[in-house]
């Protein structure tokens, strides 16, 4: 009792400037993040050893930090590097202690294992108040005023709540914590449970909402519209999003979030972009050389968790590409905004020419395949590529399997022997921790 009663006075605490943080001045924003980014580095330097090893061997010291920018002179990280050595990015300061820990998905082709210290999950659970401040904009009926995540019974989600439970009291848990439902049940249920408990807020996979609704739509079952639908963890097709917003009246929202990083990034309500949590994270966009690009310029995502001092990650290749926007939201957030969220770079298909095709034009394409209800992608080679796809009731199944050949020649340049396999399957089934790849590129870049 006395742990809970420490830890939610801990994110009460965190949570006292959660409703102004996203409309402090720019310079105050500034100020904080530089002040959290020398703590994290002086932290890094004294107890987590691949940075202290890497600072030493580019003769650096803490003092040489004083902003955020200064992340930068750190040696750029990827997965496969915490992946490989996971214990010398875990703080010695945190070997044996209490940590959630959570695995990745291994999307990328590296299982990862990071540990955030209590501190960091308070925090972000605090953070979460920004996005409570966005669906109460919403306008639409209130009706239980709850919220309802649908994600895999073991996972992240899973393990986060887990952890609430273990750690904070009943009476915090009940104020933000939503109500569960596992989507590993069958359609027919899931639809039931959506319906008995007609949350407000329904929270999930982008991909698993757009399955959700679009196959009630062509079954002709109702389902229950809720004020809004707010996803993260994956994309959403396009196609899904004007089905759910257009068909059933749902206004769609997104948050941008790993498991490396619980709090990235979350649109407001104007949905014209992703505005960073620059106070959790320093994140900066790179070219394939790790050159910073300007704003407006897609590139890869760069990524420092400034309030994690379990597993520390500074300077992290996360593998997504975004574009910072060049002029601050309209909203009148001043946080930083990403214009675009483009995916993961394993989401790009290669065309015979050597260019990249990005799920979002990938899937806009697909989508207009007569019949083609769900699809998922996988290029093996240049020339090979297998796809599963899903015919809606009613269509002629010949005719798409032969209409999604068509398209994905298209899309990829008709190379000179491009080999196609379709199969027919009743569902998409979802990938490690319950995400679902819609296109995923396993030629070398």
């Amino acid at each position: 009792m006395i742990r809970k009663a420490y830890w939610s006075a801990v994110a009460a605490w965190h949570g006292r400037h959660e409703r102004t943080l996203p409309w402090w001045p720019a310079e105050r924003l500034a100020a904080l993040q530089d002040r959290r980014a020398r703590a994290i580095v002086a932290h890094a330097y004294a107890t987590v050893p691949y940075y202290r090893d890497a600072m030493r061997s580019r003769s650096l010291r803490p003092a040489d930090f004083r902003t955020a920018a200064d992340l930068a002179k750190l040696p750029l990280v990827g997965g496969a590097e915490l992946a490989a050595a996971p214990e010398r990015f875990l703080s010695s300061a945190f070997v044996g202690r209490d940590t959630l820990l959570l695995d990745t998905t291994g999307t990328t082709g590296h299982y990862k294992q990071i540990r955030h210290d209590p501190n960091a999950v308070v925090a972000a659970l605090a953070a979460g108040g920004r996005r409570r401040v966005v669906v109460a904009s919403v306008p639409g009926p209130r009706r239980r005023g709850r919220s309802l995540v649908i994600v895999p019974p073991r996972g992240t989600n899973a393990s986060v709540r887990d952890y609430h439970r273990a750690h904070l009291l009943t009476a915090l848990i009940r104020r933000f914590e939503p109500d569960f439902l596992s989507f590993d049940r069958p359609f027919a249920e899931l639809v039931a449970e959506v319906n008995r408990l007609e949350p407000d807020v329904i929270v999930t996979f982008g991909r698993f909402a757009g399955y959700l609704y679009r196959r009630a739509l062509e079954a002709g079952i109702p389902i229950h519209a809720p004020r809004l639908i707010w996803y993260g963890g994956d994309a959403m097709a396009e196609a899904d999003r004007r089905l759910i917003e257009e068909q059933h009246g749902v206004p769609v929202f997104s948050s941008y979030q790993s498991c490396e990083f619980l709090r990235i990034a979350f649109q407001c309500e104007r949905r014209r972009g992703f505005h960073v949590c620059m106070d959790h994270v320093a994140l900066r966009v790179v070219d394939e050389a790790g050159r910073d690009v300007a704003p407006g310029t897609p590139g890869e995502v760069v990524i420092s968790n400034l309030v994690n001092r379990a597993t520390v990650l500074l300077n992290y290749r996360l593998g997504d590409r975004v574009t910072v926007a060049g002029e601050p939201c309209a909203c009148g957030r001043t946080l930083p905004v990403l214009a675009s969220l483009e995916g993961r770079s394993e989401d790009l298909l290669v065309r015979a020419d050597g260019e990249r095709v990005h799920e979002s034009l990938v899937l806009r394409r697909l989508y207009g395949v007569p019949g083609l209800s769900n699809v998922e992608v996988v290029q093996q080679a240049p020339d090979r590529i297998d796809a599963n796809m899903v015919i809606a009731p009613g269509a002629d199944a010949a005719q798409s399997v032969a209409g999604l050949r068509i398209a994905l020649a298209e899309l990829l340049g008709h190379p000179a022997q491009l080999e196609v396999g379709v199969s027919v399957v009743d569902e998409i089934r979802a990938g490690p921790g319950g995400k679902f790849r819609a296109v995923t590129c396993r030629v070398p870049r």
